[in-house]
C-alpha cells in the first residue's frame, strides 16, 4: 500500500502543469520589438488596408497598428491560438504562438 502512495506522489509531480507566466514574469514583448513583425509576417498579407488579395478577410479587420490588433485581440486569440484556423495554411512556429499568447494577454 505504501508503494502505491509513493508512486502516486511521483506521478503527480511529474505531470504537474507548468505555472503560466504573468505579464510581470513573461518575456517582454511589445509592438515594436515583436508584435509588428509577427503581424507583418503572418497576418498582413490578408489583414491590411493595402492588401491586394485579402483572400476573403473582412475589409474592416486589419492588423497594421497596435490599436487595430488590440481591438481584435479576443478574436485573434480564438482564431489563432484556440481554433488554429488562422493564418490560412498555418505555418506559425510554436515559439511564435507562445509569444503571441503573451503579447495578447499583456496588451495595455
Amino acid at each position: 500500500m505504501m508503494i502505491l502512495f509513493f508512486l502516486a506522489c511521483a506521478l503527480e509531480t511529474d505531470s504537474a502543469p507548468e505555472i503560466p507566466a504573468t505579464c510581470e514574469t513573461a518575456p517582454e514583448v511589445s509592438w515594436e520589438n515583436w508584435g509588428e513583425g509577427f503581424f507583418l509576417t503572418y497576418c498582413n498579407s490578408c489583414h491590411s488596408q493595402v492588401s491586394e488579395n485579402r483572400n476573403g478577410a473582412p475589409e474592416d479587420v486589419n492588423f497594421n497598428t497596435y490599436s487595430e490588433v488590440k481591438h481584435w485581440k479576443e478574436r485573434i486569440h480564438v482564431r489563432v491560438l484556440e481554433e488554429g484556423t488562422m493564418p490560412l495554411g498555418g505555418g506559425v512556429y510554436p515559439e511564435d504562438l507562445e509569444m503571441l499568447e503573451v503579447f495578447l494577454a499583456c496588451m495595455q
